[in-house]
């Protein structure tokens, strides 16, 4: 009779603790106590699932037991050895703490722990999931671990620690497994395809191994469905598919579609991903993960240990990193990012992905701010009001300087036939100069942090401006997002923007918000509604409250 089918991870499950793979910490400290006779009457092994809890507990019940060890690992040759190998031992009980969690199932645990092993020194109680148990199934057992039979050893396993008493974690050796890293996953799957004597491909296997997210249990079952999948040769294409991902030259696509601003092309990825049912959420994850890649390169130019992909994807990757810009890369790191945590309350996360794709294209053109202030410098001097061909299309829209000082100044409003350009000998934004102070920029940002504290809408919305100037009297704030302009300018805002400027400044600021996108420059009173021509405010009687209040006009309005 032929030998039944064994998946590959109870076949490989190691039979030593030399073979454990990744948790060497534990199985060095476990050998220790059996060789020096220092076993504790219980303990307690957490961590995701698949990195050998249950495995340890049999190596240790296996060393426990063993009348032949070798040194502090079992024989394996031995009846004892085998029975706990085959799950027949009688001196080794395995219990499932889900489906055991009420206080009667402890109560008759407890009974049957002061009888003597029958075959061996010990026996122990392997409790998997021991998180499960009911509280007072935990305060059952609370007794029998201060008090123990000296015969008796508990092994505790779960992947969710934080869940135990700490009456019962004060009573347990605790020992932390950590996820299997990926080198480690990867060269365990390449000793099993070369037994089992499959064709796979070193990418299919990084595949594998990323998936498994460091568990090898998980990797060895997806190594499995790949060979049932693709027989003795399996391709990268059915990886793929079976693991429900998109391949990396989507990837790839998609990084040339942002370069290009091809947005029909971002668009049908997208589309692709909706129509074959993947998961957006395991997409985007990916996607991160390739823009860290990208990210990376940039920074050290070698990825040698830190990207866990073959040589030739590796320079595929730095070609695609030469394309950006540090700062584009890091700013499509930030948009994805945030994309990825609204999408998990959102009703319709296509349509923010979509979205996302297409203000991705625009952030890959936005000119660098230093760009736009040297050229700001360079036509400094020009007084001219024609300019060169072909630049007025990229000179940024300016705010014109409004006082936040509270109260706020009457503006003087210009007729109508008056045009919103700037006077000869004004300063114009094209002579703007980059004056940078850093007692005034550390002003500067003291009086955002108190908006933060204030009012953090508007706070964020000056976080998000670049300070482009600072003098005696003038603030000057740069915007790539035109739309937070008209937001700060908010009477309420005014109010409190200028109350903090002077509380700071110990002056009166004038604050210039420049719209760094506009097509043309164009000059927008801070406040509209404001007139300095109305005759109430020179009137005698208005002059002399004033005077005796210490007050200032903010605004008129006509009576009936």
């Amino acid at each position: 009779m032929a030998n039944p089918y064994q998946v590959s991870a109870r076949k490989w499950r190691p039979q030593t603790f030399e073979e454990v793979i990744g948790q060497h910490h534990v199985a060095t400290t476990l050998m220790n106590a059996v060789q020096k006779r220092r076993v504790a009457q219980a303990y307690l092994f957490s961590g995701i699932r698949g990195v050998g809890k249950t495995t340890m507990a049999r190596l240790l019940a296996k060393a426990l037991n063993c009348p032949t060890p070798q040194g502090a690992s079992p024989c394996n040759r031995c009846d004892s050895c085998k029975e706990i190998t085959e799950g027949r031992a009688v001196d080794v009980v395995e219990i499932d703490g889900a489906s055991n969690t009420g206080v009667d199932d402890v109560r008759e645990l407890r009974e049957k722990v002061k009888y003597l092993p029958l075959g061996g020194k010990y026996k122990i109680y392997i409790i998997d999931e021991v998180h499960m148990l009911s509280n007072a199934a935990f305060n059952a057992l609370l007794k029998t671990l201060e008090e123990p039979p000296p015969h008796l050893v508990f092994v505790f396993a779960t992947t969710e620690s934080h869940k135990i008493p700490a009456t019962i974690l004060s009573r347990c050796q605790h020992f932390v497994f950590r996820r299997i890293s990926r080198q480690e996953i990867i060269a365990q799957l390449r000793r099993v395809t070369e037994d089992r004597k499959v064709q796979f491909s070193e990418r299919g296997l990084v595949l594998i191994a990323k998936a498994s997210e460091g568990s090898m249990r998980d990797a060895l079952s997806l190594l499995d469905q790949a060979i049932a999948y693709g027989g003795q040769e399996v391709k990268e294409e059915d990886l793929f598919t079976l693991l429900g991902r998109i391949g990396e030259a989507r990837f790839h696509a998609l990084v040339r579609a942002i370069h290009e601003r091809n947005a029909e092309g971002a668009l049908e990825l997208a589309k692709e991903i909706a129509d074959k049912g993947y998961d957006l959420r395991q997409f985007l994850a990916d996607w991160l993960e390739h823009l860290r890649h990208l990210i990376i390169v940039q920074h050290l130019g070698e990825a040698e240990g830190w990207i866990d992909l073959p040589r030739e994807e590796i320079e595929e990757i730095r070609a695609e990193a030469a394309l950006f810009s540090i700062d584009d890369l890091q700013r499509l790191f930030s948009l994805f990012a945030r994309l990825q945590a609204e999408i998990r309350s959102a009703s319709h996360p296509h349509l923010l992905f979509e979205v996302a794709l297409m203000k991705a294209i625009a952030l890959s053109h936005l000119q660098p701010i230093e760009e736009i202030l040297d050229r700001l410098q360079a036509l400094g001097g020009s007084n001219t009001s024609t300019a060169e061909p072909g630049l007025s299309s990229r000179m940024p829209e300016a705010a014109a300087p409004f006082k936040t000082a509270a109260p706020i100044k009457t503006i003087e409003k210009k007729s109508p036939a008056e045009k919103p350009l700037p006077q000869k000998g004004a300063p114009d934004v094209a002579g703007a100069t980059r004056e940078t102070d850093p007692d005034k920029s550390a002003l500067w940002r003291k009086v955002v942090l108190e908006m933060k504290e204030k009012r953090p809408s508007l706070g964020s919305y000056l976080e998000q401006g670049t300070l482009l100037e600072i003098s005696d009297q003038r603030i000057k704030i740069g915007y790539s997002e035109s739309f937070l302009i008209p937001l700060i300018q908010k009477e309420e805002n005014q109010k409190l923007v200028g109350a903090s400027l002077k509380g700071h400044f110990q002056k009166e600021m004038a604050l210039e918000l420049i719209d760094l996108q506009g097509a043309k420059a164009r000059a927008v009173p801070f406040s509209e509604k404001k007139r300095s021509n109305d005759p109430a405010p020179s009137h005698p009687l208005v002059q002399e409250a004033l005077r005796l209040l210490g007050g200032e006009v903010i605004e008129t309005k006509q009576g009936g």
